[in-house]
C-alpha cells in the first residue's frame, strides 16, 4: 500500500518542484525585458543570471514526476500471505 502513496508524493513534489521553476522562469525573463535596453551596440550588458543550475533542478523534477508514476502504477496492494 505504500508504494502508491510514495510514489504520488514524489510525483507532488517533482510537479511543486517544475511550478517553482516556472516562476523563477518569469522572474528571469521579466529581468531580461528590463535590461533589454541597457544593452549597448557591442552586446555588453550586466552579467545574467546562469540557467543551468535551475535546467538540472528542472530535468531531476521531470525524473521525479516520471518515476513517481511509474512506481504509484506499478506497485499495488501488499497482500499478507493466507495462513493455513
Amino acid at each position: 500500500m505504500r508504494g502508491p502513496v510514495y510514489g504520488m508524493a514524489t510525483a507532488g513534489i517533482g510537479v511543486l518542484m517544475i511550478g517553482l521553476l516556472v516562476a523563477w522562469g518569469t522572474a528571469y525573463g521579466t529581468w531580461l525585458d528590463e535590461i533589454g535596453p541597457f544593452i549597448d551596440d557591442a552586446g555588453a550588458a550586466p552579467e545574467a543570471p546562469t540557467i543551468m543550475l535551475p535546467g538540472l533542478v528542472g530535468l531531476l523534477a521531470v525524473a521525479l514526476v516520471v518515476g513517481g508514476i511509474v512506481v504509484a502504477a506499478t506497485t499495488g496492494p501488499e497482500r499478507e500471505p493466507r495462513g493455513r
